[in-house]
Parts: structure tokens; C-alpha cells; sequence
């Protein structure tokens, strides 16, 4: 009896250890590469640009190579609600945070705390990644970046809207002064948007020995010892585009009011920029707090498809008007500065493109720049990028 309990006990499988639930995780790549789990997402960005800039003999500056950007972007949202972003900056002297802010989602409303671009201008919202040209315009540099302050953003699909307050010194700051910004875009059909921007503020900031620079990032102008900017500061701005299949077209003009040295100066601007996708790809949108341009990505790419990337004209026009009252403070002040660029973009694929771009920049009247007077100056632009 015993021997047949034994077989059949045998016979029987073997018990099966308990069923741990698996867990709900997910990675891939979906314009960045991420991680998804039941609560929360992580997803992780790249940028890396290498630029030269050569001028013509006789120059007062010099050729170069430089790694113009080394960028990780860590962003993510945890419990449907909560979201944050972490830019770090890689530079040749060291590493610092480009952005950094925690925020949270309340309908179609995003609260950010922390460091993060101010709503100010199409072109610094929009990515650099996505840039047609290799530069800026002319105007970027007079208009606020990113600071440290709060920010609240929306998008009720036909309005657009942002709404901050900064320290308005790009970093930290010792006073009590603060800046205000608002930023209004409306998007009344398909790819057309216009809108406008304001921000207001009291500064004391030390500028001595800053620089004011060309589209070809080189200084026409140094402010001179014990200049300050104080008092009030306004910045108007007014924008518009229109994105329509290979298309995309935009336009901004803005004015800057702040005290130097107790004197009124005025600084106004604009710039008009076009570009067409030889190959017939058509630019898109991104984003669904603050809608901002992508890129290219080509229909048939190289070295994956029988074909070579897609191909994109660019051309821009911009101005710029500097104060006379300004000419006290700086060591050069043309009263005006128009700049013209021509450049052709290849898309490799979504990955990497190269950009050349020929600029021109003119000055109302002769500056001396490096020992040299000029009143023109030519530099041949090359970008090469890499993004994930």
C-alpha cells in the first residue's frame, strides 16, 4: 500500500511556485528615448553641435572650430500630473544647468518652479535643435533666456498663453528687483499664428566690459567702464508665422526701454525669415503646453533609403537700431546694423543634419573694430548636429 502511494505521489507534478506579477514597464524611442512604467515616464534628449565660422582675409576676427552645444535633457511626469525637466549645459569650463524646474498640470495648465526660459519671442520658445539658420538673429541677445522664477503656461488650442515672474538678471540676484512677463499667441488657422509679448521690471546690474554682437556672434560694441543698467526696464515684442507644407515663414519686431547710467536708450528690431523644403517634407508642430516649431524629417533618408535626406533653403533679414543716447556708454555705435543670411540645410535623417549659411552684416556708419575700421563684414557659417 505504501508503494502505491509512493508512485502516485511520483506521478503527481510538481507544485508550481506562485505567480509574481510582472512589472508594467516600458523603453523605446519616440523623439527621445524613455521609460514607462505604471506612475511614471522618463525620457532622455541629446543635442551636440559643432560650428565654424570663417571670415574673409583681412578680418578683424578669426576663424574658428567650436563646440557650440553639448546638451542632455532629462524630462518626465509621475503620477498624471506631475512633470520637471533638467538640462544640463557641457561648456569647456565646466558644466552648468540650462534649465531645471518641477511643475504640475491642473486641465490644460502647466505651473512650473525653478529655472526655465521666460515667455518672451518666437524664436528663443522655440528649440534650438530646430533652428533653420546656424544663429540667432541679431535681436536674441537682448531678449530674456532662461531665469529663475515661476511660470505658469496654457494652451486652449486657438490661444496660447504665458505668464511669469523672474529675477530678470538671467541667475541669481542680490536685490529685491524682479521682472514680469507675458506672452499671448493666437493660432486662428492651421499652421498661421500671431501674437505678443511684454516684460516689465526694475534692474541694477554692472555691465561693464559685456559685449553686444553680430549674427555672426562677433563683438561690434563693448560697454565701457562703470556702466550700469538701472531702473526701469520694458521689453515690447510682436511676432507672427505661418507653417503651410514645405513652407515656413516668420517675423518678429521688437523695442527694449532701460536706464544707462540714468539716460532713456531705446533699442528696436526685427527680423523676417523664411525657409522651403527642396525635397517637399513639411515642417510640424510640438508640444501641447507652448507649441513650438520641429524640424525636418526626411521622407527617404540617407544611407537607408535609395535617396539623400531632404534639402531646405534658408534665407533672413534682420535689423537693428541702436539708440544715439547709447553712445556714450559703448565703444562703437553704427545707429545701425542690418544683417542678410542665405543658407542651405541637409537632413540627413531625424538624427543629424549639416547646415551651411553665407552672412552679411552692414553698419550705417564705420566701426572700429580690432584696430581696423569696417563698415561691412562677410563670414561663411558650417553647423554640424547630432540630436536624439
Amino acid at each position: 500500500m505504501s508503494a502505491l502511494v509512493l508512485v502516485l505521489a511520483l506521478a503527481q507534478e510538481p507544485p508550481k511556485d506562485p505567480e509574481v506579477p510582472k512589472a508594467d514597464l516600458q523603453a523605446g524611442y519616440d523623439g527621445g528615448f524613455f521609460v514607462r512604467g505604471k506612475d511614471a515616464k522618463l525620457v532622455l534628449e541629446g543635442l551636440l553641435q559643432v560650428n565654424g565660422v570663417f571670415f574673409e582675409p583681412g578680418a578683424a576676427h578669426e576663424s574658428e572650430f567650436v563646440l557650440r552645444r553639448m546638451r542632455l535633457e532629462f524630462s518626465g511626469e509621475f503620477f498624471d500630473r506631475w512633470e520637471f525637466h533638467i538640462e544640463p549645459r557641457f561648456a569647456s569650463d565646466g558644466v552648468e544647468l540650462e534649465e531645471a524646474w518641477l511643475g504640475f498640470r491642473i486641465d490644460v495648465h502647466s505651473f512650473r518652479f525653478g529655472r526655465m526660459k521666460e515667455p518672451f519671442s518666437f524664436e528663443e520658445m522655440a528649440s534650438q535643435r530646430h533652428m533653420d539658420p546656424i544663429n540667432f538673429s541679431i535681436l536674441n541677445q537682448f531678449v530674456p533666456a532662461e531665469d529663475h522664477g515661476i511660470t505658469v503656461i496654457g494652451n486652449f488650442d486657438i490661444l496660447e498663453y504665458g505668464l511669469g515672474f523672474y529675477n530678470g538678471t538671467g541667475g541669481d540676484d542680490t536685490t529685491s528687483d524682479k521682472d514680469a512677463a507675458l506672452r499671448l499667441v493666437l493660432h486662428p488657422w492651421r499652421g498661421l499664428q500671431f501674437g505678443g509679448a511684454v516684460t516689465a521690471g526694475r534692474q541694477e546690474t554692472d555691465v561693464s566690459g559685456e559685449e553686444l554682437r553680430t549674427e555672426a556672434r562677433v563683438p561690434w560694441a563693448t560697454y565701457l567702464p562703470a556702466t550700469e543698467i538701472e531702473d526701469e526696464r520694458i521689453r515690447l515684442g510682436a511676432e507672427a508665422g505661418l507653417l503651410e507644407g514645405p513652407l515656413a515663414v516668420n517675423a518678429e519686431l521688437m523695442r527694449l526701454r532701460q536706464e544707462v547710467n540714468e539716460t532713456t536708450v531705446d533699442l528696436t528690431g526685427g527680423y523676417v525669415q523664411a525657409s522651403w523644403v527642396l525635397t517637399g517634407e513639411g515642417k510640424s508642430w510640438k508640444g501641447d503646453r507652448t507649441r513650438i516649431w520641429k524640424g525636418v524629417t526626411p521622407d527617404r533618408p540617407f544611407l537607408r533609403d535609395p535617396d539623400l535626406g531632404a534639402w531646405q533653403l534658408v534665407a533672413r533679414w534682420s535689423r537693428l537700431d541702436v539708440d544715439r543716447d547709447l553712445t556714450p556708454f559703448v565703444t562703437n555705435n553704427p545707429r545701425r546694423i542690418d544683417s542678410f543670411t542665405f543658407g542651405l540645410a541637409w537632413y540627413a535623417n531625424e538624427f543629424v543634419k549639416a547646415k551651411v549659411n553665407y552672412l552679411r552684416t552692414l553698419y550705417d556708419e564705420d566701426v572700429l573694430l580690432a584696430g581696423k575700421t569696417r563698415d561691412n563684414e562677410d563670414a561663411l557659417l558650417f553647423q554640424f548636429q547630432i540630436m536624439f
